[in-house]
């Protein structure tokens, strides 16, 4: 069996402002890149065009997954990191329901779509919640940006 190593971040003598300089580029790429990504979905949606939808759902999944790898590797404030742990697990969960949307359209399951699409919503919340005192703007979700 391969193991997948995936470098955690230890927590070190930086301060919270820091981090949000070194996580703020990071957040602001993949933005970028799911506006992108997400340009015309709601359109094949709503035309019924799930199978076309899924696909933008799938590549977002995946882009995420990278933005969340390069969160994790970051040095992370002492006083934060429990904090900053606690968001990485909802975006990890984020991730997550991006890519069981992008199956679900896959399938034709609108109904589950948009079942997963309130998780999502909420959990969206709880990350920024999380993180709320950061003053995030781009790492702060918001998926009103990719319409």
């Amino acid at each position: 069996m391969l193991a997948l190593v995936v470098p955690v971040a230890v927590a070190v003598e930086i301060s919270r402002d820091e981090f949000v300089e070194r996580a703020e580029p990071i957040c602001k790429t993949n933005t970028e890149a799911n506006k992108r990504i997400f340009k015309g979905v709601r359109q094949e949606v709503s035309a019924g065009e799930l199978k076309k939808a899924s696909t933008h759902f799938s590549r977002a999944a995946t882009a995420f997954e990278k933005t969340i790898r390069q969160l994790t590797r970051l040095p992370r404030p002492v006083a934060d990191e429990a904090k900053i742990e606690k968001w990485i697990g909802y975006l990890e969960a984020e991730q997550r329901y991006i890519a069981r949307i992008g199956k679900a359209l896959a399938r034709e399951d609108k109904g589950k779509a948009q079942m997963l699409s309130v998780r999502l919503r909420r959990n969206s919340n709880l990350a920024n919640n999380t993180v709320l005192a950061f003053g995030f703007d781009y790492c702060r979700i918001d998926p009103s940006r990719f319409s």
